[in-house]
């Protein structure tokens, strides 16, 4: 394809080399949130118009971001904070090679060399929190992390310690990196929110 893609286009390559393979990662989440995750890129590229970024790159990278998940967890148990802080540097990898090879289809001819290494560098990236410093992998990390704490679009799969453990990397770790102000505003909301739906359960 030399012609670029629409973005209805783009999206519905990426949904259906993609998706049905994130029902193997984490039981009822890995599909839910990268297409959270996908809305939140939109959301927070809105709200900031005068960001520039490639958006078909960060588009890309977002369909792909967790699809390294896929096959690391086995029997469908429900995963603690230790499983999936354990599995994160070997899903970055596996992500980003899946990633690798699917641009490689003729669709993705449109993009440049530049733009493809982009795309997989920002996959390979987008947990290292202490490594993420471009504009693209922070806002790739933020939309992550507002669809993480999102109880609403995609429900909790965290015991109450687990979950406690979370909180603590997101409003220590994560939340003083966002560079954003709807994502910070977001987040506070989606926190509280959160904290709730755990106090209930």
């Amino acid at each position: 394809m030399d012609l670029k893609p629409t973005k209805k286009e783009l999206e519905d390559y990426l949904k259906k080399k993609i998706l049905s393979d994130l029902e193997k990662g984490r039981p009822n989440f890995d599909k839910p949130h990268t297409l959270e995750v996908v809305a939140y890129v939109k959301r927070i590229l809105k709200y900031a118009p005068s960001i520039k970024v490639d958006k078909d790159v960060l588009i890309i990278a977002a369909y792909a971001h967790d699809w390294g998940y896929s096959g690391l967890f086995k029997n469908n148990k429900p995963l603690d904070f230790k499983d999936v802080s354990n599995a994160k540097k070997q899903h970055m990898i596996l992500g980003a090679e899946k990633l690798s090879r699917l641009l490689k289809d003729d669709f993705f001819s449109f993009l440049t060399k530049e733009q493809k290494q982009r795309c997989v560098d920002l996959v390979a990236i987008h947990d290292k929190i202490n490594k993420l410093k471009d504009i693209d992998e922070l806002i790739l990390m933020e939309a992550d992390m507002l669809s993480g704490l999102d109880v609403k679009s995609v429900k909790p799969t965290f015991d109450f310690d687990s979950n406690k453990k979370y909180l603590h990397l997101v409003e220590t770790k994560r939340i003083p990196k966002f560079i954003n102000e709807y994502s910070r505003k977001k987040a506070k909301k989606l926190i509280r929110i959160r904290e709730n739906y755990y106090k209930q359960k």
